[in-house]
């Protein structure tokens, strides 16, 4: 058989798939312009959803998942956002991360050889409240965004937050930044 003939003989069965597949796009074509309603995909999709039935039909009687009332800490009973932050970072997940941030800066500093200039011989060990101002500052900057971390110890009134200038220095920041744990 030459390369004419198959090359022939490939274009006829080709145009016989291709007749095929119009030939059944007729028919269902045909099919739904019989119909005198016209549906559209909205209407099919909700009869799928309709035709789906549930295992039970029976309401929810109790609650369900992570149910605890978040208590306030200010005087006249109102929740504010630290009671809702406080809930969930507790006195003993803060005394978790100060220990382990003490005692992984603590073992960095015996394996590393620190030069007399660095950064790292500044270490001292850090507080509860030290935490808590540590992590004030991480969600400070994730509200307020600078395009460098330098930039929220700024003086300028473009960029610089005084909350931040007065919370912590940058160096302690930065400090507690690399030992950070948990």
């Amino acid at each position: 058989m030459s390369f004419e003939e198959t090359d022939s003989e490939e274009s006829i069965n080709s145009r016989s798939e291709v007749s095929s597949l119009d030939d059944d796009f007729d028919s269902i074509h045909l099919e739904s312009e019989s119909s005198d309603e016209e549906v559209t995909d909205d209407e099919v999709d909700s009869n799928v959803w309709n035709e789906i039935k549930p295992e039970s039909d029976d309401e929810f009687v109790e609650d369900h998942g992570l149910v605890e009332e978040v208590t306030s800490t200010s005087g006249n009973n109102t929740i504010d956002p630290i009671d809702c932050y406080r809930h969930f970072v507790t006195d003993e997940i803060i005394d978790l991360m100060v220990r382990e941030t003490n005692r992984y800066a603590e073992q960095y500093l015996q394996t590393h050889e620190i030069s007399r200039r660095s950064k790292f011989r500044q270490w001292k060990p850090t507080t509860n409240e030290e935490m808590l101002k540590f992590f004030g500052i991480i969600i400070e900057m994730g509200l307020v965004q600078m395009p460098k971390l330098k930039y929220y110890w700024s003086s300028s009134q473009l960029y610089g937050l005084e909350i931040i200038r007065t919370a912590m220095s940058r160096e302690r920041f930065e400090l507690l930044l690399k030992f950070w744990h948990l």
